[in-house]
């Protein structure tokens, strides 16, 4: 199983931003808070 915006974070080829949008549409559900939580795991 693969995150690939989480790779593509993790790999600096797109920013928070970049995974917040894409993230926002699925936020109701466990991927999209998954998502979201590599954002604010990254600012702690």
């Amino acid at each position: 199983v693969a995150c690939p915006e989480e790779i593509a974070y993790r790999n600096k080829w797109i920013d928070a931003e970049q995974v917040a949008k894409l993230a926002a549409p699925l936020a109701k559900n466990g991927y999209g808070k998954y998502l979201n939580q590599i954002i604010l795991d990254a600012v702690k």
